[in-house]
């Protein structure tokens, strides 16, 4: 729903390069302009050739308890609803990121974080949660280049991916595990982001790669206290998970399907046990090119795990177990009332946020990092 926003005579305002784009951010918090120019480089002077996304951050009156409250668009849309001050910067990166799913259309635009080495272009496709941005961070102390941490962005025409170096966002559980590796936070802040708590950012600007091609599709999971293991996995399978991780499939259609397995029909593909960064890095870094040509059957055969024990043999993390709770407790007084297509839909995105970042009138297909947009027990609302 567009919202008008009252424009002050004395906003202050930055103008920031992240891949092919222009964010121009205005704002009445200061914190959120400094913040914004530490993560990402000037744009670029001159003929505006690139796209602009335009950023407002406005003051909306104060809290119960006095705090001071703000309120976030992008392009004039609103996200997010009120936010403290040290939950707006989230709201920012957010609102980037629902704008790159509605205009960019000419990128397939999957959920993954990308990233290239020695010209290989890796996908790392999973759900929030999955430790993809600190694999991410991981890999930036080596040898790899940087493409996203929240989009794999495939150009329609040539399947290469795109660069767009959104900085890291890193949740307050991995901040020790950065730190190790010898990463430091941007301005050494952290911000609270809706159901996720505390997250802080880290800028790669330094690291950012050139268009690659897709050699490996990669789905990670973190197996607290398990050594990295990687096993691997078909074509066909890996295809379909890259469907339901697609933000703008609807838009391609019927197009979706065929660019989805073109992809993967070039790259070998792999289910990943995420464990000692280092160690974890090295076994991907034995990848052999030549497997992304080579039939399922010709590496399949030779899995790459020590640990051969089902998922199921492991017993959840107790963050695992809070966090399924949480969710559970969150819809347990309705679930009740529901109807079996409802059950599911509040089952399939219990935290009530619309992940495809347009109202589709169909079923949420993931959890809560994709938008900000609210819906009905985990259904689409219908176009407003």
């Amino acid at each position: 729903m567009s919202s008008s926003h009252p424009q002050p005579e004395d906003k202050a305002a930055v103008r920031c390069a992240i891949g092919g784009f222009t964010v121009h951010l205005d704002s009445d918090l200061k914190q959120v302009l400094q913040d914004f120019a530490a993560l990402y480089p000037p744009a670029p002077g001159g003929p505006r050739s690139q796209r602009i996304i335009q950023i407002d951050v406005r003051r909306s009156g104060r809290s119960r308890l006095g705090r001071r409250l703000y309120r976030v668009y992008a392009d004039g849309e609103e996200v997010g609803g009120c936010r403290a001050a040290n939950g707006v910067f989230p709201l920012v990166e957010w609102g980037i990121n629902l704008r790159i799913i509605a205009t960019a259309s000419e990128y397939l635009q999957l959920h993954a974080a990308s990233l290239s080495f020695e010209g290989n272009g890796f996908i790392f496709a999973g759900d929030s949660g999955c430790g993809k941005s600190t694999l991410a961070a991981a890999l930036l102390t080596r040898r790899w280049r940087y493409l996203c941490d929240e989009f794999a962005l495939l150009d329609r025409d040539t399947l290469l991916l795109q660069p767009f170096p959104k900085a890291l966002c890193i949740k307050a559980g991995s901040y020790q595990a950065v730190r190790r590796m010898g990463l430091s936070f941007a301005r050494r802040r952290d911000y609270v982001k809706a159901f996720k708590g505390r997250v802080g950012y880290i800028s790669a600007n330094d690291a950012v790669a050139e268009p690659a091609p897709v050699r490996f599709v990669v789905f990670p999971t973190y197996g607290h206290g398990a050594p990295a293991c990687i096993r691997p996995m078909s074509r066909a399978r890996a295809a379909l998970e890259l469907r339901r991780c697609c933000f703008n499939r609807h838009e391609f259609a019927d197009q979706a399907i065929p660019l989805i397995a073109a992809t993967v029909e070039g790259a070998a593909c792999f289910s990943l046990t995420v464990g000692d960064p280092e160690e974890t890095a090295k076994l991907l870094e034995s990848l052999s090119p030549q497997m992304a040509t080579a039939p399922d059957e010709q590496y399949v055969r030779a899995p790459r795990c020590a640990d051969r024990r089902k998922p199921s043999d492991r017993r959840p993390s107790r963050r695992e177990v809070l966090r399924v709770g949480a969710k559970l407790a969150y819809v347990a007084p309705v679930i009740v009332t529901l109807s079996a297509h409802e059950a599911f839909a509040a089952g399939s995105n219990p935290s009530d946020v619309c992940s495809t970042g347009v109202h589709t009138g169909g079923l949420c297909q993931t959890d809560t990092d994709c938008c900000s947009r609210r819906c009905s027990l985990g259904v689409c609302a219908s176009n407003q």
